[in-house]
């Protein structure tokens, strides 16, 4: 089977690079050589597809179209996200398996320098993609005052879980030239609530997460303080470890995208941190695009006394 490797462009100043799929003969892509089997390969390009759409746009036989996506699948060029009944029958839509593909003659190449980022997740990077624009950060990542504010006069602790986060979306980035980190009360103070919005920390203590809280489908009861999650059944979770991580539209701006990760505690956000970078590929691992809503739940795995892991209670 063809390995996937990561494609640089020497001359490109963006930073970015694609995966693509290298075998020693051209053999392993023979299915893609076809005008349809490119065609194909072509139309998925643009976004996940049934066989059926691609029949109806490229006016070809439905048989045909759905023997090449077989011949494309076994050859690893392309791979099924999703199967629905329908009709009877069953629906499967495809994606491609990555972004191109390669012959790689056995030479010994050139030094290139070693890059991290080359193990990063596609499931986080599909989840954060409004975000991402020409390779720059588009957004704020919020996290509350340190100083007392708001109606209770909190201070927040838990901003800190966001350098983790931001080690995450470097993985997608480069360096911003303008500090990318607001507190809240900076936030709407500057009037900035109508941008990409990642909002790290829970009303308790971010102010623009109890703005955003009315409009998340599962939300922080305002009774006891913020004192529990209750989900889109109306049933309630306590626990100090508990937190969501939730995407919605952003209410000041429609078009504009707001990410939640917050805990009922300091200790429940960093589980949230922890569920969105690293263990984004099962947390995110049906995610395509919209508004998504996880409840999860902190655990100590390893038995020291410290969150690891992040285990998920309910998806919407």
């Amino acid at each position: 089977m063809p390995k996937e490797k990561l494609l640089f462009d020497p001359r490109s100043e963006s930073g970015l690079a694609k995966r693509v799929l290298t075998a020693d003969g051209p053999d392993e892509f023979r299915p893609a050589s076809g005008k349809l089997g490119q065609k194909i390969l072509a139309l998925l390009s643009s976004g996940p597809k049934y066989p059926a759409e691609m029949a109806r746009s490229l006016g070809a036989h439905h048989q045909t179209v759905y023997y090449n996506v077989g011949r494309l699948e076994k050859a690893g060029l392309i791979s099924r996200v999703r199967s629905e009944r329908v009709r009877g029958g069953e629906a499967n839509l495809f994606v491609l398996a990555s972004d191109g593909y390669a012959v790689e003659f056995p030479v010994k190449g050139e030094p290139f320098p070693t890059l991290k980022s080359s193990g990063r997740s596609k499931a986080l990077g599909r989840f954060f993609k409004e975000f991402v624009k020409d390779g720059e950060f588009d957004g704020w990542v919020v996290v509350g005052s340190p100083l007392p504010h708001g109606a209770a006069g909190t201070q927040a602790r838990d901003g800190h879980y966001a350098v983790q986060l931001g080690f995450a979306l470097g993985q997608f980035v480069n360096l911003p030239e303008k500090f990318p980190v607001k507190l809240d009360t900076d936030l709407k103070a500057e009037k900035l609530v109508s941008s990409n919005l990642v909002v790290v920390g829970g009303p308790r203590n971010n102010s623009v997460a109890e703005e955003l809280n009315p409009h998340l489908p599962f939300k922080f009861s305002q009774g006891g303080f913020w004192g529990a999650i209750v989900d889109d059944e109306r049933n309630s979770h306590a626990s100090e470890l508990d937190c969501l991580v939730e995407k919605i539209p952003n209410p000041w701006d429609r078009s504009r995208t707001c990410v939640v990760i917050a805990g009922l505690t300091g200790a429940g956000t960093k589980s949230g941190i922890i569920g969105v970078c690293n263990d984004a590929d099962t947390l995110f691992s049906k995610y395509e695009s919209g508004p998504f809503a996880a409840l999860l739940r902190g655990v100590d795995r390893d038995g020291d006394g410290k969150v690891d892991s992040a285990e998920v209670l309910k998806l919407l």
